[in-house]
């Protein structure tokens, strides 16, 4: 128990630092991992423990720069910049902190016991599932992310065809034969996943903050703790708009693929939609726009955990990265062995319901003292975290064939932002690229084509499929874009 505690207090600090460095966040800090997984492997719990503690506290986090720097700790809180940079721009940064604080806290709390603690429950209808049930929730699965996660779906459509060309590259499965390998040995295993993530996921945000400058506000020390209890009162007295987002946050969340800033951005359209006659106008400083998008920021990660946990469908592109970290150390989530493992969903709820509670007293008595780390130049930030990923993506051979695929993948990554080719739907293609090949194969080889509909649940799952496209191709307008 001891052991875990250790990890689980290390996990908050560094994923709380994490969190801290602008366009970092939750996917930058785990994706650094991978180098030091042979420290789990004797007891993958204690990879449970550390990467839920990252997550929570790395949600907190990337809070501080958004409201500080004008620059998303992750994509998940660029929406709280709109009005949270205006407010410490006005002097208020330690009251739009402690809102973002305390609203994500409790939706966190709240919607983490509703989620996490019931996951094994959840778990008995999951193992009932058979072979058309489990492709009718992948074909779900890539329309959410396809039809939801973006309003550029034909691009988004091209995203998870090449994530799953890519994820085939290798070894056939059936007949053990080299498949679009071009000749070049080193692809025989297929694309390791660690230079894929880091250059498609990472680098094309590091490369862009590098490309503009930004300086932070500073707290003004004398009126932190007048401005934290004013953040707090502002939270329970707006608690229906915090509420409101942590409950489309939620519900975003339990949508695999979707997750991250789709929720918060859906959230602050929400608040806006709902409180029309303000006093002060939205992306002036309104303490309401903050609320409401933090509302949805731990509620969508909360939830986002059931698609992962119990379909092994990722809900967003880092819990993409927690699901290759823990296949490494012998967790394959989704699977039956691990549905039925209730040591797993103890040391996963434990560690979330913990990790809320000490990191909002960390965050708070942070307030007045963090400023001082965005006084540091983004560009020292941005060599140190490429040091570090650079590092961790070339522990596979240690050749030039490491440093070439990571190269190829950082260009590729920054092809398809540029492209607007969505980059979550390339990720959620290439993790689940063979999970779709096997279920595919066994379908074919075991069911008829129109077996989908005579089963009740199969044909519950295709019926909210083509809901999915239909809204997504004909109603999905309530994207927001912030520049």
């Amino acid at each position: 128990m001891e052991l875990y505690l250790l990890w689980l207090v290390v996990g908050l600090v560094y994923g709380f630092v994490i969190g801290l460095i602008p366009v970092a966040g939750a996917s930058t800090g785990l994706i650094l991992l991978f180098p030091l997984l042979d420290f789990f492997r004797q007891d993958p719990y204690l990879l449970v423990v550390f990467t839920t503690a990252i997550v929570v506290s790395s949600t907190i986090g990337d809070s501080f720069a958004s409201i500080l720097m004008n620059i998303p700790g992750a994509g998940g809180s660029a929406a709280t910049m709109v009005d949270g940079f205006p407010l410490a721009k006005q002097g208020q940064g330690s009251r739009a902190l402690s809102a973002a604080i305390t609203t994500s806290t409790i939706n966190g709390l709240l919607f983490g016991v509703l989620a996490l603690l019931f996951l094994p429950y959840y778990a008995p209808l999951v193992i009932s599932f058979g072979i058309p049930e489990l492709f009718c929730f992948l074909l779900l699965g890539f329309s959410c992310v396809v039809f939801i996660a973006n309003d550029k779906w034909v691009r988004s459509i091209l995203g998870v065809f090449i994530g799953i060309f890519v994820g085939m590259i290798g070894q056939d499965p059936t007949t053990l034969a080299p498949r679009f390998t071009f000749g070049w040995e080193y692809l025989g295993d297929g694309v390791q996943m660690l230079p894929v993530l880091a250059g498609v996921l990472a680098f094309p945000e590091l490369l862009e903050a590098y490309s503009v400058g930004h300086r932070a506000v500073v707290v003004k020390a004398q009126d932190v703790r007048r401005q934290i209890w004013q953040g707090i009162k502002d939270s329970f007295i707006h608690w229906w708009d915090g509420l409101r987002g942590g409950i489309i946050g939620a519900a975003i969340g339990m949508l695999p693929g979707v997750g991250g800033a789709v929720a918060d951005w859906i959230a602050y359209s929400q608040t806006v939609a709902w409180n029309k006659k303000e006093k002060i106008p939205f992306g002036e400083g309104n303490i309401k726009g903050v609320i409401g998008c933090e509302g949805a920021n731990n509620a969508q990660k909360a939830s986002g955990y059931i698609p992962t946990v119990l379909f092994g469908i990722p809900a967003a592109p880092f819990e993409a990265i927690i699901m290759s970290l823990f296949i490494v150390v012998g967790l394959e989530l989704g699977t039956p062995q691990l549905l039925k493992d209730m040591t797993f969903f103890s040391v996963l709820n434990w560690t979330y319901m913990i990790s809320m509670l000490v990191t909002v007293p960390m965050a708070f008595l942070l307030i007045r003292y963090v400023h001082h780390v965005f006084k540091v130049p983004f560009k020292v930030w941005f060599w140190i975290l490429t040091a570090l990923l650079v590092w961790s993506c070339v522990q596979y051979t240690g050749y030039w064939q490491d440093y070439a695929i990571l190269a190829f993948f950082v260009a590729f990554g920054v092809s398809l932002k540029y492209l607007g080719i969505s980059r979550a739907s390339f990720i959620i293609g290439f993790v689940l690229s063979h999970n779709i090949e096997k279920v595919l194969y066994q379908y074919q080889t075991l069911f008829k084509w129109y077996d989908v509909f005579i089963r009740p649940i199969s044909l519950t799952l295709f019926v909210i499929t083509c809901a999915v496209i239909i809204y997504g191709i004909f109603f999905n307008k309530s994207r927001i874009t912030y520049t």
